[in-house]
């Protein structure tokens, strides 16, 4: 298009002639002007406008949302029935094979914070995405800590007739020969000292000579004189984490290292030691702790046998003697 200039010397019009410079000038804002127009459109078509592939990848979005909810949600099921199973193995399974339960801390290890998943922030439902790679992470942790569980279980089961010979299951004096309880299982007021000490086992009044047995498969670690008031006692580690201990022996009839089986006699009830009478100071310790050692021996007996314990327990003397 032809462009002209009015020239008042001459009074007449005159033809402008574009320079290359003018002519690029005029091409680039044209050029700007359209591409601002096109850019505009796009994005009015974008926002207030959707084509059939636009809603289609929103529809897909919006499933695969309620996919991640729905994922997690069945998470947390399967979680609370992972800690029930949990619960069992900590309160039935390991409690019937006399091991401790896992800590809290073991069984409920975390898989690390949201640092591990910065790489998810570009995505647009970054919050949910981490939310199920974490429940994901949190529930695969757990199975693995339950599935190690459970091989020692396994291995306990496996080993369960060792483990019952190895169990103290019966009593280390005859029913028939004993006469009476001392000190029962517990605190009690000590006769020398006047102050209340605890009793870490339980005394078997018999008479001197009476046969002291083994209660479990074991191998003797003490046999002799040992200082600390027991005077002639026997100690034997049976495994599996039980110990039994046998005080005030009249006679020693085994060795250290030597290996005895249940109900073989190991020695004879007397008062060595610091002790008022005859009678066999027996302790009972599972996995280093003392445990009253009635629980260990009264399935050894009949109903009557049984009833009669229990009377003679009732009799007990919290002051018989001074272990």
């Amino acid at each position: 298009m032809e462009r002209f200039r009015f020239n008042p010397e001459t009074l007449s019009y005159q033809r402008v002639e574009l320079t290359g410079r003018h002519k690029l000038f005029r091409f680039i804002a044209f050029m700007g002007l359209t591409l601002s127009i096109a850019t505009g459109i796009m994005v009015l078509r974008d926002r207030y406008l959707q084509s059939p592939r636009s809603e289609t990848m929103v529809a897909q979005q919006q499933q695969i949302t309620y996919e991640l909810h729905l994922m997690n949600r069945d998470i947390l099921q399967y979680e609370s029935q992972l800690k029930q199973v949990a619960f069992n193995d900590d309160h039935i399974y390991r409690v019937y094979f006399e091991v401790e339960p896992w800590s809290p801390s073991m069984r409920h290890a975390g898989v690390g914070g949201d640092n591990n998943f910065v790489w998810l922030n570009q995505h647009k439902y970054a919050d949910l995405l981490k939310e199920t790679y974490r429940n994901v992470g949190q529930i695969e942790r757990k199975l693995v800590m339950q599935s190690t569980s459970f091989d020692e279980v396994i291995a306990l089961a496996w080993n369960k007739e060792e483990r019952i010979a190895a169990r103290p299951a019966i009593q280390p004096v005859s029913m028939k020969d004993l006469t009476r309880f001392g000190s029962s299982f517990g605190t009690r007021y000590h006769p020398i000292l006047k102050v209340v000490r605890r009793h870490e086992g339980i005394d078997l009044t018999a008479p001197r000579g009476t046969p002291i047995y083994a209660t479990a498969d074991g191998k003797v670690l003490q046999a002799g004189f040992r200082a600390g008031g027991f005077g002639k006692k026997i100690l034997i580690d049976h495994g599996f984490g039980y110990r039994t201990l046998y005080g005030h022996c009249d006679r020693v009839l085994v060795t250290p290292g030597q290996m005895v089986k249940r109900g073989e006699v190991i020695g004879k009830v007397g008062s060595t030691g610091l002790s008022k009478s005859p009678h066999l100071h027996y302790e009972v310790h599972v996995n280093g702790r003392p445990v009253d050692p009635v629980n260990y021996y009264a399935s050894d007996l009949s109903d009557a046998e049984y009833d009669r314990m229990i009377g003679l327990l009732s009799e007990a003397d919290p002051s018989f003697d001074i272990n």
